[in-house]
């Protein structure tokens, strides 16, 4: 089979939008080989080329090559499928022969307009339209998303597939106590630490984060904040000064990809204050490394938290303040969430799309 896909989250960016596009296509390479990959992209980075991928780029780097141009490289190459990794069909006539499946993440945009700039949600909400409409299958990283598909876009159920993702293997590796001290010591972490990874955006809910770390009671006790600089990041700072807490609160910027493991194993817990989200991979990876987990109590993170996961209402200062310092008491040598985090398996999640594949 011959399977095409939307590379440039894939090859340029480097976080959730990428994570998700290089940890799909890796999965898939490696449990399904015998098919033939193709990564369309104007500028693909080849030291990111899988083996048994094929990277594929514009005769004369067209700028529209990616929304409408795309699609005749497409029957250059035969393809049987079509995957938009990144919530977005090219326009135009597709070859009847190609299967157009397209994977949505969210559309918080809608739920959450005030949070984007006009121009931004303005062009999200016609390409997830887009895409919703032609797409032969759509898959939602999440059944809290499917909902939305339907109430915002009224998209056909019966082709609306939920298929979570995976996350990294690095994740699930095993690393030793004097490589995870290593790693504190060089970063300045105290122990112990609770830990929040998140891009600094305002529906992330730094602010209230700080706010409640603010009343716990345990005065022994680091907050590590990890994610890329945002529209709350000197807020953030500002606040930390203001509460006096720039030694006990640590924000993160510059953590590499292969770090990103220690950081997980050397905290005692991780807490996710986000108001809302598609998925919530971070909820994953803090799994994988056998954290104990506390979250706001939004329906995603019903749907995807492990059992014993302890949960919040972000609006009340005293119900975050009460899980910071339940996380802080819990055994994290006792956690277990083998069966749980089977769902997430890369190899369950390519034997998924290769079903919708066909």
């Amino acid at each position: 089979m011959k399977i095409g896909f939307d590379a440039k989250r894939y090859f340029h960016n480097s976080t959730g939008l990428g994570n998700y596009s290089r940890d799909l296509v890796k999965g898939l390479c490696q449990h399904f080989p015998d098919n033939e990959y193709f990564l369309y992209d104007k500028n693909p980075d080849l030291t990111k080329l899988p083996p048994n991928a094929i990277a594929v780029v514009p005769l004369g780097q067209h700028i529209l090559w990616r929304a409408h141009g795309i699609i005749k490289d497409m029957q250059l190459y035969k393809l049987d499928v079509f995957h938009g990794l990144s919530n977005e069909l090219p326009y135009g006539r597709f070859p009847k022969s190609i299967k157009k499946v397209v994977t949505i993440h969210d559309v918080i945009f809608r739920s959450f307009p005030e949070h984007y700039a006009l121009i931004d949600r303005t062009i999200y909400d016609q390409k997830s339209k887009h895409a919703v409409k032609v797409a032969d299958i759509v898959i939602a990283t999440s059944q809290a998303t499917a909902y939305d598909l339907i109430k915002f876009y009224k998209a056909d159920e019966r082709k609306i597939k939920v298929i979570y993702q995976s996350c990294g293997e690095q994740y699930r590796a095993i690393y030793t106590d004097n490589a995870i001290e290593t790693f504190r010591t060089r970063h300045h972490l105290q122990q112990p630490y609770l830990l929040y990874v998140s891009s600094f955006q305002t529906r992330k809910n730094h602010v209230a984060l700080i706010k409640a770390f603010a009343s716990i009671k345990q005065n022994n006790t680091q907050l590590v904040l990890a994610g890329r600089k945002g529209e709350t990041y000197y807020e953030c700072v500002t606040l930390l000064k203001t509460l006096g807490l720039e030694n006990k609160v640590n924000l993160v910027d510059d953590i590499s990809t292969e770090d990103l493991p220690l950081l997980y194993h050397g905290a005692q817990g991780f807490i996710y204050p986000s108001m809302i989200e598609g998925f919530g991979i971070p909820l994953i990876e803090a799994a994988c490394t056998g954290l104990p987990i506390a979250v706001n109590d939004i329906p995603v993170f019903r749907e995807i938290a492990p059992e014993g996961t302890l949960f919040f209402d972000v609006n009340q200062q005293d119900s975050m303040v009460k899980a910071l310092q339940q996380l802080l008491e819990k055994d994290k040598t006792k956690t277990n969430y083998t069966e749980h985090l089977k769902q997430f398996d890369a190899g369950e999640i390519s034997k998924k799309l290769m079903a919708i594949y066909g």
